[in-house]
């Protein structure tokens, strides 16, 4: 099994250019989208998808709630903890690779020390995170500057993928597009 995921996280206007330096720009995540693929067929064997309770910024802006669809209200029914999510997550994982188009392993960090109170850890460790950004990029060139919903457009698939910056529907542009790389005979970096 290989396992896709991808994050959402608080942001406002302008964040991501100065890079979440402004006052209490903190990168926490809200939202936690995975998919369990099939290693020889890349098909779809489970899905993951966890609303997360930011602790610092329990506010969501409106920049994000635009740029995600999702809701203060979603969050406030049907958020968890970090702590929570995270060991969902790793549960679901079952220690195989998981890649992600980009460094969200890097936020995943900030977050163990952002939202996890210092006296509790992870049920278990972090699984092997593998970031196909370069490789994906180098094989489709036209995918170079897009995000990970926008992947299976830019690489002029059909797609079935209808919003872009949610988790669940970033892990299945980002599935298509490991499956039309695999049918133009690129196999997956050895994982």
């Amino acid at each position: 099994m290989i396992i896709v995921f991808d994050l959402e996280f608080t942001t406002w206007d302008g964040a991501q250019d100065r890079g979440w330096s402004g006052p209490g720009e903190f990168r926490e995540i809200v939202q936690i989208g995975a998919l369990r693929l099939d290693a020889s067929t890349l098909a779809v064997e489970g899905e993951f998808d966890r609303l997360v309770r930011p602790a610092r910024n329990p506010r969501l802006s409106p920049f994000f709630q635009q740029l995600t669809g999702i809701s203060q209200a979603d969050v406030d029914t049907h958020g968890v903890p970090f702590l929570t999510a995270l060991d969902e997550f790793i549960d679901f994982c079952d220690n195989n690779y998981v890649l992600s188009y980009g460094n969200d392993m890097v936020v995943v960090g900030e977050n163990l020390v952002l939202q996890i109170p210092d006296d509790q850890t992870p049920q278990r460790g972090l699984p092997p995170f593998l970031n196909i950004r370069p490789y994906v990029n180098r094989l489709l060139p036209a995918t170079r500057g897009e995000s990970a919903g926008r992947l299976s457009h830019a690489a002029g698939l059909t797609t079935t993928v209808d919003r872009e910056h949610n988790a669940l529907a970033d892990c299945h542009s980002i599935a298509e597009t490991l499956r039309h790389l695999r049918e133009l005979g690129h196999p997956l970096i050895d994982v």
